[in-house]
């Protein structure tokens, strides 16, 4: 199954889903998370979207065909700026993901690229995403966490990726080839 399928397809069919997707190439797993925000706008859902550079994201959403200004305006898209540092991350996404509507319909793609080179944060992340887990079912839609893989310190990228596998309940694999694999937890 062609990654554009994945997106287009097999996001679509599933409510109420963590999902982590593993990448190697941004440029792919923008098109995967695009897409899956793009349906949710045509669908009047909120969507947010969590990136270090906001005005890049929204240069590559305009010329993926998402009317960002309009949809900003109107409510329905929420850029949330994350800091450049992952210490000042760790500390402001608990009280984001808090904050999000509990009364309709969300999308988020929370992106991290992070250089995860330390045992210190692949621990506070894998943190996060279990405290994130552990509450998502006050969470009423799907929730994408990108990682790109080559940001993982290959020494520490088996055992941080096995403990992120816990608190998802869906996994997809994104390779260069454009080959996915998925797996399902639930």
């Amino acid at each position: 199954m062609s990654y554009t399928q994945i997106s287009h397809d097999h996001l679509e069919s599933l409510d109420n889903t963590h999902i982590l997707l593993f990448h190697e190439e941004q440029k792919k797993a923008e098109e995967i998370e695009f897409n899956f925000i793009k349906t949710g706008l045509d669908k009047k859902q909120s969507c947010f979207y969590t990136t270090s550079n906001p005005e890049k994201l929204k240069e590559n959403m305009e010329k993926f065909g998402i009317n960002v200004k309009n949809n900003i305006e109107n409510g329905l898209l929420n850029i949330v700026p994350i800091p450049k540092e992952f210490e000042d991350y760790e500390k402001m996404i608990s009280a984001k993901v808090e904050s999000l509507p509990k009364d309709k319909k969300i999308r988020v793609v929370s992106t991290h690229y992070f250089d995860f080179n330390s045992e210190k944060k692949t621990e506070s992340m894998e943190q996060i995403e279990q405290c994130v887990d552990d509450n998502f079912h006050k969470i009423p839609g799907n929730f994408i966490c990108s990682f790109h893989v080559p940001s993982v310190n290959k020494e520490l990228a088996p055992q941080f990726m096995k403990n992120l596998l816990d608190s998802h309940h869906e996994i997809l694999f994104l390779t260069k080839e454009d080959k996915i694999e998925k797996f399902n937890f639930v």
